[in-house]
Parts: C-alpha cells; structure tokens; sequence
C-alpha cells in the first residue's frame, strides 16, 4: 500500500509519487509516514527527508516548512527542496567556506542572519552528499 507524496517548494513541485514512506525533520523531531497515517499537520525544520518508494531510498535536502497528513496523501510544503542528485560538492564547499568567513568578521543583524542560514543550508546539503557517498561504497 502506498500513499501520494508531494514536495512543494515556492519555485516548483519537487516531487509528486506514491511512495512507501517517507522520514522528515520536525520540530519535536523525525516523523516517520505511513499508508493510513493519522491526519497531521506540523511545523518542519531544515535537514533531510528520506522517501522509500519500490523498496529503494530517495532523499532530499529540505528548508523549514511545513507536513500536511491527510488520508491517502502527504503535502510538504518548503522554503527549498534539493534532490541529492542535484548537490554539487564543489559549490557546497564554496558556499560553506564563505559562509564561515563572513561570520568570521562577526557580522550583526540580517547579515549574520543570512551568513548563518547559507551555512545551515550548506552544512545539511554536505551531510547529504556524505551520507549518500558512504551509502554507495557499501552496496
């Protein structure tokens, strides 16, 4: 039994499939959906969202937003939603960097603000990818 899954993000549709399940970064920590999941609706941080669909794993890189469970259907709706296959390591790296001495410089307000989100952002995309990596050398 699967259920339709939808990752909306204010630029695109980032995934519409029925899948198995899917594992997602709340607030009060990772909830796991299931077919007949009881309704829903909760507040989603940054990190990563794992989809099971045909017995294979699929993940994302997610902002914060928001989960919406209802009968045969789970909404996600994002800041930003990266497929892993769509990282690039050498612009993570990049961005991370510049992230880290811009903050260096101690930088106050919305400039700090944004300095910080860019290397929030990078710091869970570079997971991803090292997480996917260790994945492939094991199968």
């Amino acid at each position: 039994m699967n259920f339709l899954l939808e990752i909306i993000t204010p630029e695109r549709l980032a995934y519409s499939e029925q899948v198995e399940s899917v594992s997602v970064p709340s607030v009060d920590g990772r909830l796991m959906l299931l077919p007949r999941h009881t309704k829903l609706f909760a507040s989603l941080t940054e990190g990563q969202i794992k989809i099971i669909k045909d017995h294979k794993e699929s993940f994302l890189a997610i902002g914060g937003g928001f989960v919406d469970v209802a009968k045969d259907q789970v909404v996600i709706l994002v800041s930003r939603a990266v497929h892993a296959h769509e990282l690039n390591e050498i612009e993570i790296e990049k961005a991370k960097k510049s992230a880290q001495e811009f903050l260096a410089r101690a930088p106050k307000g919305m400039e700090r603000a944004e300095a910080m989100a860019l290397l929030r952002r990078s710091l869970i995309e570079d997971a991803l990818l090292k997480h996917i990596k260790r994945r492939t050398h094991i199968s």
